[in-house]
């Protein structure tokens, strides 16, 4: 099989299965990965308080998991379409869809009137696969037909220029909509948390050592802390504000027509900020999020002990899923293309510093036969072993480090 037949093979959701949709998805990948920590990581804990934290924090980030994307991301598109760039005329209209059309195509006039053309092709395409399959000839063009937005155009009398500044504007409301909302409840949750235990238990301090040592102990060694609680949750609320002003850079870089560095950066890199099938955050916003909202997590902390275990336990899910996974399944890739002759890694991928390092790999719905067999083999065995390493290490890990510091204050 010659590459330039694996980038050429039409694309097969089908026979691509769950691996292909999770590689793609990456917030739901995330999810999925988290779920491997979360469950220990309730089971493990010290005691029962610290245990109805622990379940708290993972109902709520999973509740965010499903809540953002699959409810309150589409209403707010929905909303931005009809009220802010104000091009369709209800939720359930055509129009709305057109907030789906990548970045890259909001650079120019020219490049939407192209993105536009595209757009009907590419949100059949998005289909379900057993919907595609039972739609017939006519049912497909008769969708082609629906989302030409003819009527959107004829509106805005084919002024594209005046069209892309307006979908700009509706995009970037979402993402900074989104940055708030996932940022500011998952950092949210953190201080929300630590309030509900006071008030359940009339303590203050780290709820992992409420039985592993007396009363005055906990507090005293929370009483820095505690006096600090005011600038923390300063600092974490400035962080989210940032962040949710990021898009507002990139809106300007996108809808300047200056020819500086900055815009040039913005144009090129825009499409980062995409969301898979409209719903799900790419890998460089989904970063920026977490980056942010688990540092608001560790500013929460009571004391010393708790910001060591939220750093560690945060820093290491960040760690192995925006590089750890892409360098196992990099060399995955490698060693079954040179022992197993199959053709996974991307040889066209251009010759970056980074991609000499660690060579990207083929999307695993754009290969076939053999290669997407054994890729789908690589996703797998890659996820597991994650899974294993950070579900049960981590947890077991940060507990012993409570104790370690126990020891070490009592004997200071």
């Amino acid at each position: 099989m010659q590459v330039g037949t694996v980038q050429q093979t039409p694309i097969n959701f089908k026979n691509a299965g769950a691996a292909a949709f999770l590689e793609e998805n990456v917030f739901l990948n995330k999810a999925l990965l988290d779920a491997s920590v979360d469950i220990p990581f309730v089971c493990f804990a010290n005691n029962k308080t610290e245990r109805r934290e622990r379940t708290r924090r993972v109902l709520w980030n999973y509740t965010l998991v499903f809540l953002s994307p699959f409810v309150s991301l589409p209403l707010t598109s929905k909303f931005a379409m009809k009220y802010i760039a104000k091009l369709s005329k209800s939720f359930s209209a055509p129009e709305s869809d057109l907030i789906k059309l990548s970045n890259k195509y909001l650079t120019s006039a020219e490049a939407l009137k192209q993105g536009i053309k595209e757009l009907p092709q590419k949100l059949l395409e998005d289909l379900s696969p057993k919907k595609l399959e039972k739609m017939s000839p006519k049912e497909k063009e008769e969708f082609l037909k629906k989302y030409d937005f003819t009527d959107l155009l004829k509106n805005n009398n084919y002024d594209y220029e005046k069209i892309r500044k307006k979908l700009i504007d509706a995009k970037m409301s979402v993402l900074a909509f989104d940055f708030l909302f996932s940022t500011g409840s998952v950092a949210g949750m953190a201080f929300l948390n630590n309030a509900l235990t006071k008030k359940k238990t009339n303590m203050d301090g780290y709820s992992a050592e409420f039985e592993l040592a007396d009363r005055e102990t906990v507090e005293k060694r929370a009483a820095k802390y505690k006096k600090s609680e005011p600038l923390r949750k300063g600092i974490t609320a400035g962080l989210i504000g940032l962040l949710t002003l990021l898009p507002l850079a990139i809106r300007k870089g996108l809808i300047s027509d200056r020819n500086t560095d900055f815009v040039k950066f913005v144009k090129k890199h825009a499409d980062k900020f995409d969301y898979t099938k409209g719903i799900f955050m790419k890998r460089l916003p989904l970063f920026l999020f977490l980056t942010v909202a688990m540092t608001g997590v560790a500013m929460a902390s009571r004391n010393q002990t708790e910001v060591k275990n939220n750093l560690i336990l945060n820093g290491t899910g960040l760690a192995v899923y925006f590089g750890g996974d892409v360098l196992i399944n990099s060399t995955l890739a490698r060693l079954s293309d040179k022992f197993l002759k199959t053709q996974i890694i991307d040889k066209t991928a251009p010759k970056t510093f980074m991609n000499k390092i660690i060579p990207p790999t083929v999307p695993i719905k754009k290969l076939s036969g053999k290669s997407q067999k054994i890729a789908k083999i690589n996703f797998w065995l890659n996820f597991v072993t994650i899974a294993a390493a950070y579900g049960f290490g981590v947890p077991n890990l940060i507990n012993k480090i409570v104790r370690k510091d126990l020891k070490n204050d009592k004997t200071a």
